[in-house]
């Protein structure tokens, strides 16, 4: 039942949960007596954070290069973390490959598993749902040459990491 719950609802962490958050129920009891919390700002900067990253907003007063948009703060993924984002309406996993950041498509081609919810392993990603690998320099999948998944350009610009669709 876990799996199956997985790959028709998503991960606890993961975009789609995020997604269901987000847009989930309206009504909120924000009455003294509640435990309600006031939301905190989430990064909106082209791209939404979900998956293994902190709650850090990527920097706000950065300007990227023509065709990038900031997507995360450089300190938001540690070394062999990964995150989805979304930018454009194109979801996008990014990682942190030993403080080189890397960013391929969110969608394995074998089944559309998140990408992004993924096991990282030097620069090897690993998807969620049946353990296909790709390379995340080039988009080359370890499982099945015949397969890629598109890969996008990274730029550090000051402390933002910006993508390029």
């Amino acid at each position: 039942m876990g799996i199956l719950k997985i790959i028709l609802v998503g991960r606890e962490d993961g975009i789609r949960a995020k997604i269901r958050r987000t847009f989930g129920s309206s009504v909120v009891d924000t009455s003294p007596d509640s435990s309600y919390s006031a939301p905190s700002a989430e990064p909106m900067s082209g791209g939404v954070i979900a998956g293994g990253a902190h709650k850090m907003e990527p920097p706000r007063d950065v300007t990227p290069p023509d065709g990038y948009e900031v997507v995360l703060h450089k300190d938001a993924l540690t070394p062999g973390e990964v995150t989805e984002v979304i930018i454009g309406g194109t979801a996008i996993a990014v990682c942190n490959v030993d403080g080189e950041y890397r960013a391929v498509s969110n969608s394995c081609p074998h089944a559309g598993g998140p990408l992004g919810e993924g096991e990282l392993s030097g620069g090897l990603l690993r998807c969620p749902y049946h353990g296909w690998s790709f390379d995340v320099s080039d988009g080359s999948c370890q499982t099945n040459p015949e397969v890629t998944v598109p890969v996008y350009a990274v730029h550090i610009e000051g402390e933002a990491v910006c993508v390029k669709l």
